[in-house]
């Protein structure tokens, strides 16, 4: 069914059912997506809140276009949100769980800090799925929501026993696939859609979604990709551009859930814009933005395409049924920030994916719901992603759990005055997913898990960040390595963390301080991360 059917069957299903005012709940969250590259921040981004090093970085690359080019770019590629925004609330100090997609991903499902349930790393979830009972799906399925989740899932364990099939039929062992070449290593491992695939134990039907449509892994080929499933069912080689798949997907569901005449929540967890970008976007999307750089226009077709599902779905759903629906955008993490995933980066902050400057861990957040939300503002009040459940919950009249991390969003949305509260984090500081990956001595990704650890708090004015030992060798700036350090920032005067002022305010320090060892007392060791790292951070010798 196209767009416009759906619209016409969407009106009928509304005319012939009694009206459910619960309102729809949307969730978008796109893939590292820098803070500077979202539209309503690009506004107000200017050369000289680049990241120092990054701006270094791309002369010493002698990239073909300016800054201020990107920024232009960076500023047009967001129309749809660009209005959304200007009508809704746009939380301007908002931050995701982790620095990383798997452990801000559970965040988001759960309202709750990943390190509550032992994950700081990605690799974590290779042993470990979300703690049953917890998240946002299963809430609002017992409550009479039709659920789905599409796209990116990566919160589970993959289901080895695929691959333990893979081996039997062709007669091979685990040994023997490490000499095949790669390209026939990367063949077997697409065998049967084992790449995305998650065991049942971790299964998103088991977490309250009542439809599945994605993969478990952290990324997913643009075009022709064998990493997706669909329920339990693996889907083969999916041909078409995944942002124009996912969002058609979502559409189908919203419709088949009003003519059923129930509410419903639809996570659309779109691969844009998560590396490898080369596969060129469609030409629909690339030509609107011409450059002399591939990688520049290239990486904003694909946040445009982005743009425009969201206005597919906006459509499809018709402007009764929009009116009632709380829409809310976000990003799992910072941007990585390198040659193909260009300026403005996540400025004004330094840092990038993988690591705890503040570059690593700010992210986009809108909110926007025409039925309640009638005054479009900009808020300064600390926000996080772990927000969006207790959000939406409330949306829907549903009683959230009293241990969450988050809070809902709603009462700052609508004019409250902000209650005090603070922001906590822990796990890998690596530099293996953005520009400075090129300090590493050796094959970075081969080298990522023997980085330091780090925590950090915030109250929304300032920021400690601690980071653990560097060891000898690993960096080509450090090559002595370096011992742990303690800093602060002013986050109100200096959001590039330009000034270390933990010696000119003890007191801070101090609080700061506190909060991080009086959680840390309560939170669990990590199943696959290393364990002399998240001692360091979590069990300090005295």
């Amino acid at each position: 069914m196209n767009r416009r059917s759906f619209l016409a069957a969407s009106g009928a299903a509304a005319s012939a059912q009694p009206k459910d005012r619960r309102p729809n709940v949307v969730l978008v969250v796109m893939d590292d997506f820098g803070i500077g590259q979202f539209a309503p921040h690009a506004a107000k981004v200017t050369p000289a809140m680049f990241d120092p090093g990054y701006r270094e970085y791309l002369a010493a690359k002698n990239v073909p276009y300016s800054a201020e080019e990107s920024i232009d770019i960076a500023r047009r590629a967001m129309p749809t949100i660009d209005g959304l925004a200007r009508n809704g609330v746009v939380f301007e100090q908002a931050y995701s769980s982790s620095n990383l997609c798997s452990p801000s991903r559970a965040g988001i499902f759960t309202g709750q800090s990943p390190n509550r349930f032992g994950v700081y790393n990605n690799i974590d979830f290779l042993k470990t799925g979300l703690p049953r009972g917890t998240i946002l799906a299963e809430k609002l399925q017992r409550a009479g929501y039709a659920t789905a989740m599409i796209g990116k899932y990566h919160v589970g364990t993959r289901d080895e026993s695929i691959r333990q099939a893979a081996f039997r039929e062709r007669g091979m062992t685990p040994g023997d696939l490490a000499k095949l070449p790669q390209a026939e290593r990367q063949n077997f491992e697409r065998h049967g859609g084992y790449v995305g695939s998650i065991i049942e134990d971790h299964h998103p039907l088991n977490y309250g979604f009542d439809y599945y449509f994605g993969y478990n892994h952290h990324e997913c080929p643009f075009y022709d990709s064998e990493h997706i499933w669909e329920n339990r069912t693996f889907t083969g080689v999916q041909k078409r551009y995944n942002t124009e798949l996912f969002a058609d997907k979502a559409i189908e569901f919203a419709k088949k859930s009003r003519g059923e005449g129930k509410p419903f929540f639809v996570e659309v967890a779109f691969h844009a814009v998560h590396g490898p970008l080369q596969p060129k976007a469609p030409d629909r999307y690339f030509e609107r933005f011409p450059s002399k750089s591939y990688e520049l226009s290239n990486f904003y077709a694909h946040v445009n395409a982005v743009d425009s599902a969201v206005a597919a779905i906006r459509a499809a759903m018709g402007p009764d049924e929009w009116r009632n629906t709380l829409f809310m955008f976000t990003a799992d993490n910072g941007a990585p920030v390198s040659l193909q995933t260009p300026p403005p980066g996540n400025a004004p902050h330094r840092g990038h994916k993988g690591n705890y400057l503040l570059g690593g861990i700010r992210v986009p957040l809108l909110v926007h719901w025409p039925e309640k939300i009638r005054t479009a503002r900009s808020v300064k009040t600390l926000a996080s992603s772990m927000d969006l459940m207790p959000t939406a919950l409330e949306a829907a009249g549903v009683a959230a759990p009293t241990n969450l991390d988050g809070k809902s969003l709603l009462p700052a949305a609508t004019g409250a005055a902000p209650k005090p509260r603070h922001l906590r984090w822990a796990g890998i500081h690596a530099r293996a997913w953005g520009y400075t990956r090129e300090t590493t001595i050796g094959e970075f990704n081969q080298r990522r898990e023997e980085s330091p650890g780090a925590w950090a708090v915030t109250d929304g004015a300032f920021l400690l960040r601690f980071t653990g030992t560097t060891i000898p060798g690993l960096f080509s700036d450090l090559p002595d390595g370096a011992p742990p350090k303690l800093e602060l920032f002013d986050l109100r005067e200096d959001p590039g963390e330009s000034k270390d002022i933990a010696a000119q305010l003890p007191q801070v320090v101090t609080r700061l301080k506190k909060i991080h060892e009086d959680e840390a007392r309560t939170l669990p060791p990590p199943p696959v991360w290393r364990r002399d790292r998240w001692e360091e951070l979590m069990r300090p010798a005295k």
